[in-house]
């Protein structure tokens, strides 16, 4: 998305165009040193300014065009940022975390970051009631037991505490997390 700047002088006669009607005004906006000049100029090459980065600041605010805060975006979530990796390489990485709603791949991602094999994620419960109701069978546990996810991985590595960190911060909060390593 581009978003264009018109020409500064355009932003100055809108200002000018803020201020009331009449001879005082009139009078004070035809001088260029008076105060209303002034402030309307200055006003003018704020909004032109503001406006001539919008685009970047815009692109910024995406993790997939985002260049000037890349490492801000990789502090806040991935925990540190990494300046030896490729553009390529962190945008990955980033992309796979900061998703809105996490994903199987998502989590098998954050497992190749931290150099851990994921080798399956399940929902081990399946809702079998609606409201007060049972369709036939009996619950071993309440609602909060359809929040249960189990994330199986091959080994264990020594960045364990950190994968799961970064695991537990991508679900929700709700979420019962059982880690089950070695398998």
């Amino acid at each position: 998305m581009d978003i264009a700047a018109a020409p500064e002088r355009q932003y100055e006669i809108a200002a000018r165009g803020l201020f009331p009607k009449g001879d005082y005004w009139d009078r004070q906006l035809a001088d260029p040193e008076s105060d209303a000049s002034l402030f309307a100029r200055a006003k003018a090459a704020g909004i032109f300014e503001f406006r001539r980065r919008m685009s970047d600041l815009y692109s910024e605010s995406r993790v997939g065009t985002a260049l000037e805060t890349l490492c801000d975006w990789e502090r806040v979530l991935l925990g540190a940022p990494n300046p030896w990796l490729d553009i390529a390489e962190r945008r990955a990485r980033l992309a796979a975390v900061g998703k809105g709603r996490p994903t199987i791949g998502g989590i098998k991602e954050v497992g190749r970051m931290f150099g851990i094999d994921v080798t399956g994620v399940s929902l081990p419960f399946r809702p079998a009631f609606f409201g007060h109701c049972r369709f036939g069978i009996d619950r071993m546990a309440d609602e909060s037991g359809f929040s249960t996810v189990v994330i199986r991985a091959a080994a264990a590595g020594d960045r364990r505490a950190e994968f799961e960190a970064r695991v537990r911060a991508m679900l929700l909060v709700t979420n019962i997390v059982h880690f089950i390593y070695g398998g």
